[in-house]
């Protein structure tokens, strides 16, 4: 991989990962107004949670590349 791809890749990436995190975000928020109730405040644990199921996907994602 040259280097100006990488930068693409990466460039690539950020662009998405912004582009689903603003989705998600918009999702919560309609569903919210929708129905009237504010959402649970979020914990350490939860938060614990969420960061090792980004982290098993970006595993299980970077084994797929290398495995084709």
């Amino acid at each position: 991989m040259q280097s100006g791809s990488k930068g693409q890749v990466i460039l690539a990436g950020v662009v998405l990962g912004a582009l689903l995190g603003g989705l998600m975000a918009w999702v919560i928020a309609s569903r919210e107004e929708a129905d009237g109730t504010p959402l649970r405040e979020l914990g350490p644990s939860d938060y614990f949670q969420l960061g090792m199921g980004i982290l098993g996907l970006a595993r299980q994602f970077g084994s797929m590349l290398r495995n084709t």
